[in-house]
């Protein structure tokens, strides 16, 4: 039956990140994916940036509860590029200028960058702190370290931002 098979125009829309509005955004970074000189790139850095500085560096470092605006370019190279951020779910608020298309319109961690595309995403950081990564789902595109780093709710200089691995202990007591 083809009975109410329709996509609603808001999927999910208890989730925490699709309440949020573009006004709720205090910071906007842009994260350009392409290849330079043969390598997948992301801001024109790799993965061996994180691990020559032993997982300091990050390409962002929101406030733990920060709400940002996350544009995300592939201005071509003849690839798509389905970006993954990890910790976070996100809203996508445009693609190319214009509304997100139907099955946008709920909460996502990937979201599909094509070919001269560029897509604005509504960020919630948390509910953890620590270094979390943002990478390509190609394949061949992450092997290749099309990957980086983003920390949350660290203030630089403090004792836990200079801990590669610091981040908040998980309450398992809490998961019940």
């Amino acid at each position: 039956s083809t009975e109410n098979n329709t996509i609603p125009t808001t999927l999910f829309d208890t989730n925490e990140v699709m309440t949020l509005k573009r006004s709720d955004a205090t910071k906007k970074r842009y994260f350009r994916l392409h290849k330079s000189n043969g390598i997948w790139v992301i801001n024109d850095e790799t993965w061996d940036e994180v691990t020559n500085s032993n997982f300091r560096h990050v390409q962002a470092d929101p406030g733990l509860g920060d709400v940002e605006i996350w544009t995300i370019e592939n201005k071509g190279g003849g690839w798509f590029h389905p970006t993954h951020l990890h910790l976070v779910d996100f809203q996508v608020l445009s693609r190319n200028g214009k509304a997100p298309m139907p099955h946008e319109r709920g909460p996502k961690d990937v979201v599909y960058v094509g070919e001269g595309e560029s897509v604005d995403l509504l960020v919630k950081f948390g509910p953890h702190r620590g270094r979390y990564m943002m990478h390509c789902h190609n394949l061949s595109h992450e092997d290749h370290d099309m990957m980086t780093q983003f920390s949350v709710g660290y203030v630089s200089g403090t004792p836990d931002a200079d801990d590669p691995i610091a981040a908040d202990p998980c309450k398992w007591d809490d998961l019940d």
